[in-house]
């Protein structure tokens, strides 16, 4: 608990400083913007050796909090924490000259703990554990060099999940990649009145992968036109299902973000 009201007194004050030397706003795809309408902005803290970087909800709340030895913000260095609107923490890493080094946690929404590890050199490596939401352990795995050597994986009354095999994965679209920018340029198509209007712009979209691999809670995160926004949500809704995420072995429900953009 100690640990905990430290970081967040540090953090504050860290803010305050940086607040007064420099802020940046951001929209949702984290690219620079005006401070009316930004969802997030960033302070920077500038030191003897790199920057202490925050960002924020547009509500004050911290979004991050790491450290940077350049000047770009590129070469991430020790611990790094994301938290959600709430306060919650969400994951916490750590790096080493930009790779991934050390204990590696994300978390459910509630804070408990949904997978633990560790990184050397930007790769898992060694034993991770993944729990369900109760608590109870779902899955372990050894890595080497990022290599999945050996798993054992239970099921929420703690028998045998035979059925899973691979610890942890992306949610992906049936083909991988390629197939799914492909599906998006086939299908998207300009909308009339954008075109007579010389309308163009990215329209961000929010959506999740559910642990079936369905699609669902498509949102406009950052709207363009009345038009391009709709285009861009029908090209979303045609989508065919995903391969679900799977941490621990077992399919959870993941959110993805996907920018549309038209381009006259």
């Amino acid at each position: 608990m100690t640990k905990i009201l430290a970081f967040f007194l540090i953090a504050s004050a860290s803010t305050l400083l940086a607040n007064a030397q420099d802020t940046t706003y951001f929209n949702h795809s984290w690219q620079e913007t005006k401070a009316q309408n930004a969802p997030y902005y960033r302070t920077k803290l500038k030191t003897d050796s790199g920057w202490q970087v925050i960002d924020h909800f547009r509500s004050g709340k911290i979004q991050m909090n790491g450290f940077y030895i350049d000047d770009s913000f590129h070469i991430a260095q020790g611990e790094f924490a994301w938290f959600d609107d709430k306060g919650i923490p969400s994951h916490r890493c750590h790096y080493l000259r930009g790779k991934l080094e050390g204990t590696d946690t994300s978390y459910y929404p509630d804070g408990r703990k949904q997978v633990i590890g560790q990184n050397k050199a930007g790769d898992k490596q060694g034993d991770w554990i993944a729990y369900y939401p109760s608590g109870k352990i779902a899955g372990k795995a050894r890595f080497d060099k990022g290599k999945q050597l050996s798993t054992s994986f239970y099921q929420e009354n703690g028998s045998a999940n035979k059925s899973a095999t691979v610890f942890m994965k992306e949610a992906t679209y049936p083909g991988g990649q390629p197939q799914y920018l492909r599906f998006l340029n086939k299908t998207i198509r300009y909308p009339d009145s954008a075109v007579i209007h010389e309308i163009e712009g990215t329209v961000l979209i929010q959506f999740m992968v559910t642990k079936t691999g369905n699609i669902s809670e498509l949102t406009v995160l950052d709207p363009v036109d009345k038009y391009l926004d709709e285009e861009a949500l029908r090209v979303m809704r045609l989508m065919r299902d995903w391969e679900p995420a799977i941490i621990g072995g077992v399919p959870v429900d993941t959110y993805h973000k996907q920018p549309i953009v038209f381009h006259l």
